[in-house]
């Protein structure tokens, strides 16, 4: 069986553009695999280069080297430690006896052995310290490497994203189809009332678009924050951090449907202001203005922040995710059948 070829063309933007109708998901595939691949990179490299000690080993090795040193020196108590007592001990017999043995004992005792036991505990605080500074280390480490997998996965959840939040605007075209139905019913009780045409009273209080809309948004918000939730949760647990309570991932999962609510509005609007027909160009520019100027100013707003703009960092993974996203996808694509 001859295997299809794909003919390149040039397209109206100057981008390449695939003439086979399954390159959007061979790119996608692509796309995919090049992420899997970073974050394969990313824990080969930290297995050579960053530690591996789990920080609770070392904060309880660290608690014995403290309790160890508070026996020797007793540490806070006033009744003093195992040192304390020794010391007392060996004075007790220099003073109750004398002689040439007693005397050697002592200068043994106070040259040699008394010395040691605080010297000891204060190494023991010492490698104690080092233990704590080493887990808040590993902690850190973790902490970054973690952030990292998670940038990663983010920019493919947005990108892998397309096929679902495609199918998902059909459900919520439909699911207002059914609501302008059954609206439609109710206009038409309200036709002596008003004096209008059932059909005008429809089109001035539930106009199709806002529906789709609003429904859209519900439904593809929910969905792109459970998975985005999920993208973190999985490179956390990953790297040993810890992945938030129900609460806080309750809150953000609000903020994440909120936030994207506000994408949709700024793309749509971002769509209707760009002229002639659409290109992968106009496209990832309709994205990037739906991200930058409706997704982050809509999650800063809710998060109560002042500064409601995105920061300069956060054109990186928009230009990364939406890039790709606008290359895959062209304009109006649908599923292959």
């Amino acid at each position: 069986m001859a295997v299809p070829k794909f003919t390149p063309a040039i397209g109206k933007n100057g981008l390449l553009q695939l003439a086979n109708p399954g390159a959007p998901y061979r790119l996608l595939t692509i796309a995919l695999a090049a992420g899997a691949g970073s974050m394969i990179l990313l824990r080969i490299y930290a297995g050579v280069t960053a530690p591996e000690i789990p920080p609770g080993q070392l904060r309880r090795a660290a608690q014995i080297f403290r309790k160890l040193a508070d026996d020797l020196d007793g540490g806070t108590k006033p009744d003093g430690g195992i040192a304390d007592r020794a010391d007392d001990a060996a004075v007790s017999v220099w003073h109750a006896s004398g002689g040439e043995a007693v005397d050697a004992f002592k200068k043994l005792y106070t040259e040699r052995i008394a010395p040691f036991p605080p010297a000891f505990a204060r190494d023991c605080r010492v490698l104690a310290a080092g233990c704590d500074a080493y887990a808040s280390l590993v902690e850190e480490v973790r902490k970054r490497l973690a952030e990292i997998d998670d940038a990663i996965m983010q920019v493919l959840w947005v990108v892998a994203f397309q096929p679902l939040t495609t199918a998902l605007y059909a459900v919520a075209k439909a699911w207002a189809a059914v609501q302008i139905v059954r609206f439609a019913k109710l206009a038409q009780a309200l036709k002596s009332l008003f004096a209008m045409k059932a059909a005008q009273i429809l089109r001035m209080a539930f106009p199709s678009y806002v529906l789709t809309t609003l429904n859209y948004a519900l439904i593809d918000g929910g969905a792109y924050a459970a998975g985005s939730i999920s993208a973190s949760a999985t490179s956390k647990a990953a790297w040993g951090v810890p992945v938030g309570g129900v609460k806080e991932n309750a809150e953000n999962f609000g903020v994440i449907v909120g936030a994207n609510t506000g994408y949709i509005a700024a793309y749509d609007a971002a769509k209707l202001a760009v002229p002639g027909p659409a290109g992968r160009g106009s496209e990832m520019a309709a994205r990037l203005i739906g991200s930058g100027f409706g997704y982050t100013p809509t999650e800063n707003a809710i998060k109560g922040k002042e500064d409601l703009g995105p920061a300069p960092e956060q054109w990186v993974p928009k230009l990364e995710s939406h890039g790709l996203r606008a290359l895959i996808f062209p304009p109006g694509w649908r599923f292959v059948r």
